[in-house]
């Protein structure tokens, strides 16, 4: 439910607007899908009426996969106006809280047109990246990088106020465990950890837009334990397990965030805290899914100095740091 999940989406009060006049008089020389939220608040559902949170829109590309399909759940029962973007546009919001809200089109990150994309976009708020490579829907480097910088690209041209990107923990250390385990798997450790280097290039100075990356650990299928479980770090030195459903929660509270400077052109990992383990110790195990009890081992854990915790995902998100502008992070080290 909303009020469970997606309590405080809003940023924190200190969080000031990022449009100039500039982005203004661009947003407003276009026909929006929706009226659009204020900048600087993003929508709470907590205090808002539908008809006000409905205002606020998010288009989510990958909608069938298991994070993105979740990320479309989230958003509509925080109120939210959703695109669900799928290959074949098949998405079925049957049984959603605020299934009204939710619409499916078809987004083939790999295959659509520029124009196609920017069509998608235009008039929304924010977007959520949580296409990956499949079987059927193309390779790492069509998809997790081809594919994001094209997203990147539309969003850009449309001045979608915020892009957020579903990536992977360990994306920028090909020594790691983790790294090198995924990466046998087409090389999609390299083409995310490319991907988001040119999302970075191209947000440079770019006025009302910009971008936030959100590198899970070990992904689960367990249900949510909230914000107050997770924790945020950044410089890809820790990582551990989370559910798939606390990472849509915080993917949309970031989205919801959109037009404030909170995460702003930031990247962090995300976590349990209590499974937090040294990246270099962080194995197999934890890249298969298939999880040990490692309590003990998170307690020993190194810490960065980058921890966040917070009671609510508006506070994990609060005063994290932004990314150096344009610089790539992709680390040294042997990739496929």
């Amino acid at each position: 439910m909303a009020t469970r999940a997606l309590a405080s989406l809003a940023p924190a009060p200190r969080a000031r607007a990022l449009t100039s006049a500039r982005g203004r008089a661009a947003r407003a020389s276009r026909r929006p899908l929706t009226t659009r939220a204020s900048a600087g608040a993003a929508p709470d559902p907590e205090s808002s009426p539908a008809s006000e949170t409905a205002s606020f829109s998010v288009v989510v590309f990958g909608a069938n996969g298991k994070t993105g399909r979740r990320c479309v759940a989230r958003a509509a029962a925080a109120g939210a106006r959703v695109v669900a973007c799928t290959r074949a546009g098949d998405f079925n919001a049957a049984g959603l809280e605020n299934a009204s809200l939710v619409e499916a089109r078809a987004g083939d990150v790999a295959k659509a047109s520029d124009e196609a994309l920017r069509s998608i976009l235009r008039g929304g708020d924010a977007a959520i990246f949580a296409a990956s490579a499949s079987p059927g829907g193309g390779s790492p480097q069509e998809v997790d990088k081809a594919g994001l910088v094209k997203v990147a690209a539309a969003c850009v041209a449309e001045k979608v106020k915020r892009l957020v990107i579903v990536s992977s923990g360990s994306v920028s250390k090909p020594l790691s465990p983790v790294y090198v385990f995924l990466n046998f798997f087409g090389g999609v450790m390299r083409a995310k950890i490319e991907g988001e280097d040119a999302v970075r290039a191209m947000y440079v100075a770019r006025d009302g837009c910009d971008y936030v990356v959100v590198r899970p650990g070990g992904l689960t299928e367990d249900p949510a334990r909230g914000a107050r479980f997770i924790e945020l770090n950044q410089g890809d030195e820790k990582s551990g397990r989370v559910s798939r459903e606390d990472v849509a929660d915080l993917c949309v509270a970031a989205a919801m965030a959109a037009g404030s400077e909170t995460a702003r052109n930031a990247t962090f990992e995300a976590y349990w805290a209590d499974t937090a383990n040294d990246l270099r110790d962080v194995g197999i195990t934890n890249a298969l899914g298939v999880f040990s009890g490692d309590d003990a081992a998170s307690k020993a854990a190194t810490n960065t100095g980058f921890e966040r915790r917070g009671e609510t995902w508006g506070d994990l998100l609060e005063g994290l740091e932004p990314d150096r502008p344009g610089v790539a992070q992709q680390g040294w080290g042997p990739s496929l």
